[in-house]
């Protein structure tokens, strides 16, 4: 199992740069590229590989669950935001990204929103989750900190 999540991301970290498919090209496909490698298979699939190679049985896990949500959400706004210093060169160039589309400030205070968001998120998600499922202190204070 660890072995074929590793290659499923080596096979999308290759469509996203290698043609002929070259999914950096199109916002949403790059931003689905990036958000999927490094927020669910770096988080989800090598915790449950891990085990699986471990000889543990898979379990469902709050904690693993949380932070692979937490963290996709986060890799999305990489993925969006990661275009934003190379606006120009990409005009100059003539090439399409989500924020030659839409624009700097508004994908600026887009993601600013979403990260806000996921920070709420996860106070909540500590704060509501079922007693004994996180530790409450760093769960709750250290997102409020951050928020």
């Amino acid at each position: 199992l660890l072995f074929k999540l590793y290659m499923l991301g080596w096979t999308l970290g290759a469509i996203y740069s290698v043609p002929p498919i070259r999914t950096k090209r199109n916002a949403l496909a790059a931003g689905l590229t990036i958000a999927t490698v490094r927020g669910f298979l770096l988080n989800f699939g090598v915790y449950y590989a891990v085990k699986d190679a471990l000889g543990a049985p898979f379990s469902w896990s709050p904690k693993v669950s949380f932070i692979a949500r937490f963290m996709t959400a986060f890799a999305t706004v990489i993925a969006v935001t990661k275009d934003l210093p190379d606006v120009e060169g990409d005009r100059a160039f003539n090439i399409s990204t989500l924020a030659t589309k839409v624009g700097v400030s508004k994908i600026a205070k887009g993601a600013t929103l979403c990260l806000f968001l996921n920070y709420v998120h996860a106070v909540a998600t500590g704060v509501l989750a079922k007693a004994g499922t996180f530790n409450l202190i760093p769960m709750v204070g250290g997102r409020a900190i951050s928020t």
